[in-house]
């Protein structure tokens, strides 16, 4: 998940763009002289061996993740079979065993990657003081090892995440209908967003320069969110998955290298964890809990995320929650009032009593300080990564919770 940041005077579109700026991706190698048959004698190795290396099962799983994805986009229906039958079983497995751990898998296994990756470098350094030979067969090994690995990680991809961004999305099981809005629609959202927020976060606890503070440390924070995504699951009919400590956000120990990619959060396929950026302002962070919580029950789509995020929060018996999800609900609307009616959006900012205001400062100022060129890659590729998988607006895609705010108002 991407950071959100209000739009202010000093925060403005670039270049005339009138839509929401996202708020918040050697030596010489010497081949045989002879002709290569079935055989190679000079090699004693069989043609046929090569199907019995596990690096060749490991290259299988490749193709294997691409004709699933293929099924899922081409072929109708299949997406939200495979979600119903495969996903929800093993995903559910998956999951509620990672989440008996209470750190975060994923993260480990990156600082495990990068220790191997510094150990094969090493050994091929020191390989690299005897003969030729050695240094090529040790090459090779690594190579096999490093193709494996990244077939199997695609395969995982594909199998555990890929196929759900073509399956019937939230909005299509809620039937509601987005269509084109007025400015007035937007101001009255707007100002009922408003109001809640004020309601909601009237009586949490402050902090210095009167920002959002939650009052228990973020594993809580975590349980609590478990807990109130399984209620509204329950209360939407949304297909239950796993048991026990499944989907329980993990707060990241080295929080402050996601904060500089400014990446709030992210939904693991390899380990089923939500994984949470525990560095700036406590007061989305709930929202953010939920909204990776939506993508480890298939909802892939970023705008349909902030959707749920919102309603899993606006229906907490928690009042930080409540302020949470509807903060991040304010934002992207208030976003999108700025850019359509500026008067009007100028008339409800206005309004927002301190601390609202001192939350929305303080979320501004995190994202520019880390705002660097490590943080425009991180967009870059994100963006990328996005319209790569049937979402069309890329990170503008988070925004598009504006529209369904709006078509869930006009069905109440």
């Amino acid at each position: 998940m991407a950071f959100p940041q209000e739009m202010t005077d000093e925060v403005k579109p670039q270049n005339g763009d009138k839509k929401i700026p996202p708020s918040f991706v050697f030596g010489k190698i010497h081949f045989p002289s002879h002709k290569v048959g079935l055989y190679a004698p000079d090699m004693k190795i069989k043609f046929k061996s090569v199907f019995k290396t596990p690096c060749f099962y490991f290259i299988m799983l490749l193709p294997t993740g691409l004709l699933l994805l293929a099924a899922a986009r081409f072929v109708p229906g299949f997406a939200d079979f495979y979600y119903r039958t495969f996903y929800r079983f093993f995903g559910g497995i998956f999951g509620s065993i990672t989440g008996i751990l209470l750190f975060s898998l994923m993260e480990a296994g990156i600082a495990a990657l990068i220790f191997l990756l510094i150990y094969w470098i090493v050994r091929l350094v020191l390989k690299a003081k005897e003969d030729e030979k050695a240094v090529l067969k040790y090459f090779g090994s690594v190579l096999k090892s490093i193709v494996s690995l990244v077939c199997l990680l695609l395969f995982l991809f594909c199998a555990f995440c890929g196929t759900n961004y073509y399956r019937a999305g939230f909005a299509d099981e809620m039937g509601l209908e987005v269509k084109e809005s007025s400015v007035d629609e937007l101001y009255d959202l707007c100002e009922f967003l408003l109001d809640e927020a004020i309601d909601s976060g009237n009586g949490l606890y402050r902090g210095e320069d009167n920002v959002t503070v939650f009052d228990k440390e973020n594993f809580s924070m975590a349980n609590e969110a478990k807990a109130e995504f399984e209620k509204f699951c329950a209360d939407y009919g949304i297909t239950d998955m796993g048991f026990w400590r499944f989907g329980t956000p993990k707060p990241v120990i080295c929080s402050e290298i996601m904060a500089y990619l400014q990446i709030s959060g992210v939904f693991s396929p390899y380990t089923f964890e939500a994984n949470i950026c525990t560095a700036g302002p406590d007061f989305l962070r709930g929202a953010t809990m939920m909204h990776e919580q939506s993508h480890l029950r298939g909802y892939m789509n970023e705008a349909e995320a902030n959707f749920i995020a919102y309603l899993a929060c606006a229906n907490s018996d928690s009042e930080y929650f409540r302020y949470s999800g509807t903060s991040l609900a304010l934002i992207y609307s208030m976003n999108a009032l700025y850019s359509a009616d500026y008067e009007r959006w100028y008339e409800l900012r206005i309004q927002y009593p301190d601390y609202l205001d001192a939350d929305m400062r303080a979320q501004n100022a995190y994202i520019d300080a880390h705002d660097t060129k490590i943080a425009e890659v991180s967009d870059a590729v994100n963006d990328t990564y996005l319209k790569l998988n049937n979402q069309k607006e890329g990170t503008r895609s988070y925004g598009g919770i504006v529209d369904l705010l709006l078509a869930y108002r006009r069905g109440l």
